[in-house]
């Protein structure tokens, strides 16, 4: 079985008009224009509808949000659609469009699929600038620096947008004025990461809008995950460690491998390595400079999905012996994003640092992975504006519209106690734990799961036996054993 995690690359969805005569169902006419999609062999249906920036204003600012339907390919159609709620906080929706047409043909044979760039990202007045992020960027390590380019991208964005109204409720507000104009009288929510919290706030602010909940990933409402990423990623080190120490094979290529990581560092902290590689066949080399963080953050992106534990011990114990070439290789390959720093920002800043920073350096003592990524968050939310949210917006959801709340059993990001912790107000939700996924992973078991689940907007009564078919790990002992070429 080959697990697919879900993309989190930019896919340019362009919407290039196809042939006059294409077919526009007549619910959908004269709101949206056929168009072509990427990776979407029937292209699907495209426009845009305009929302206020701020909705208490007279005669302010309006958004214009790109929509993307998915128009069911069979005759008998549900009026409820699959809308899909992108994580990251946040991709643009618009960019799964292929992935959703290919998994999820089947339920498309029912339901059209609803795609809206949420406010600040895709086509939806994007909040983007450039602030390099990479953990090797030194611009990114230097705390001025980083400040200050901060501070240039809240100054660019600002200029066509208020900071202040792009928070997840307003969003959720968004969707449901699209739900309006396009005459759907629910929707089946599918969230996945930063989208699970979004579904949920939908779900709190529409309590009759929502005929079903699909939480992948899961993430409270009530508790900020920012305090638990060092424990996050620890315990996901723990689990790749021990499941190398019980596979003969990996103990047996690798029986030091937990002395050799915090060795591993500790050499690269006192001397990072420098090494010429090429991210790709025929391309030019480039200098690949390793330091400790570097290498934390390799292990916490590896940490991911399945597929890239595999390669992982080999990687760390070839760079332990002192052989950087592989690992530089893939950290040649500059990681491509879809999330515009402007929106996340925005988001993180104003839904996600609810804690007390003093308490970060206590919880990530003794922790692999550290805090770098967190600590340059609240850096940046010095400088960034924060937007009001309703008083309940930090409380559990209590609801009991039907829900499926899921976590990879070696997520490390959305662990799965977080869906046990959610599960304790929604009386009307089934929990599984995926086993051997990692964050968010997806593949043709998950997906019959969530087309069932979502058919008959029931959980309980859903078959999850293909779960108990999941092959065990497999990890690489030699380099040609490698499965990842890229990071």
């Amino acid at each position: 079985m080959s697990k697919r995690p879900l993309p989190s690359g930019l896919l340019l969805l362009a919407a290039l008009a196809l042939p006059a005569d294409a077919a526009v169902p007549g619910r959908l006419a004269g709101k949206l224009a056929a168009c072509e999609l990427p990776g979407v062999p029937a292209g699907g249906l495209c426009g845009t509808f305009e929302v206020a920036e701020d909705r208490g204003a007279t005669n302010g600012r309006t958004i214009a949000l790109r929509v993307v339907v998915l128009p069911a390919t069979g005759p008998d159609v549900a009026p409820d659609p699959l809308v899909f709620l992108a994580g990251g906080g946040v991709a643009p929706a618009t960019s799964y469009a292929a992935f959703l047409a290919h998994d999820y043909a089947l339920l498309r044979r029912h339901r059209d699929v609803l795609l809206v760039d949420q406010r600040g990202t895709g086509a939806s007045n994007p909040l983007a600038c450039d602030i390099d992020t990479a953990s090797a960027s030194p611009s990114y390590r230097d705390p001025a620096r980083f400040t200050a380019a901060v501070r240039r991208c809240r100054d660019e964005v600002s200029r066509h947008a208020d900071l202040r109204y792009y928070t997840t409720p307003q969003a959720m507000a968004d969707l449901e004025e699209v739900r309006g104009w396009l005459s759907y009288p629910r929707l089946n929510l599918y969230g996945v990461s930063y989208g699970s919290q979004a579904a949920m706030e939908y779900e709190r602010l529409h309590p009759d809008r929502a005929r079903a909940m699909v939480l992948h990933g899961v993430l409270p409402l009530d508790e900020s995950v920012w305090l638990d990423v060092p424990r996050n990623g620890q315990d996901g080190v723990d689990r790749m460690l021990a499941a190398c120490a019980s596979h003969p094979a990996c103990h047996g290529a690798f029986p030091r491998l937990a002395a050799e990581l915090p060795e591993l560092l500790h050499r690269l902290a006192e001397k990072p390595a420098t090494i010429d590689a090429n991210p790709a066949p025929g391309a030019g080399k480039t200098t690949v400079r390793i330091d400790e963080e570097v290498v934390r953050d390799f292990i916490s992106r590896s940490l991911y999905g399945a597929d890239r534990i595999h390669d992982l011990p080999l990687l760390l114990h070839l760079a332990h012996a002192g052989d950087y070439d592989v690992l530089a290789q893939r950290l040649a390959v500059k990681a491509d994003t879809s999330i515009p720093r402007g929106i996340y920002y925005t988001l993180v800043c104003s839904e996600e640092t609810h804690f007390d920073p003093a308490a970060l350096p206590g919880e990530a003592a003794g922790k692999v992975l550290g805090v770098l990524r967190v600590s340059r968050d609240l850096l940046a939310c010095r400088d960034w504006p924060r937007g009001e949210l309703p008083a309940s917006y930090f409380t559990p959801l209590h609801s009991s519209v039907p829900a499926l709340v899921m976590n990879g059993a070696l997520d490390h990001v959305t662990p799965p106690r977080y869906g046990e912790r959610v599960m304790r107000t929604l009386t009307n939700a089934r929990r599984l734990v995926l086993p051997l996924r990692g964050h968010n992973d997806t593949d043709a078991c998950v997906a019959s799961i969530v087309t069932a689940f979502v058919e008959a907007g029931e959980a309980q009564k859903v078959d999850a036996s293909c779960l108990d078919q999941t092959p065990p790990l497999s990890f690489a002992t030699k380099p040609a054993e490698l499965t990842r070429n890229e990071d």
